[in-house]
């Protein structure tokens, strides 16, 4: 289902930067690998995600760290939308922000 409704918004591209699973709670886990993109074609990507699914869910933002922090710094300080209900850099590795998503 969450396949199936993001493929009716995003290109084939971007669904390559997607990966989808669930944990044993039956909860949504959405991957998304913004490595080289822009800080505008990130947060269009992400906000497309957040938007189109309709349930509740976590979203792991890979961004990475070494190779710049640009797009880190906006999803900390200048990304909003009011289905994010919380987000934290990941404290093992600062590549990664996680949000919760809700429905």
């Amino acid at each position: 289902m969450v396949i199936s409704r993001l493929s009716m918004i995003l290109t084939v591209e971007e669904l390559d930067r997607i990966q989808v699973s669930q944990n044993a709670d039956d909860e949504i886990i959405i991957v998304a690998d913004v490595h080289g993109m822009t800080c505008t074609g990130a947060r269009k990507l992400l906000n497309n995600i957040i938007n189109v699914i309709r349930v509740s869910f976590q979203l792991i933002i890979i961004h990475g760290y070494n190779h710049g922090t640009a797009i880190k710094d906006m999803l900390a300080n200048n990304f909003f939308n009011h289905h994010i209900y919380d987000k934290y850099t990941d404290t093992y590795n600062y590549g990664v922000t996680h949000m919760l998503i809700a429905a």
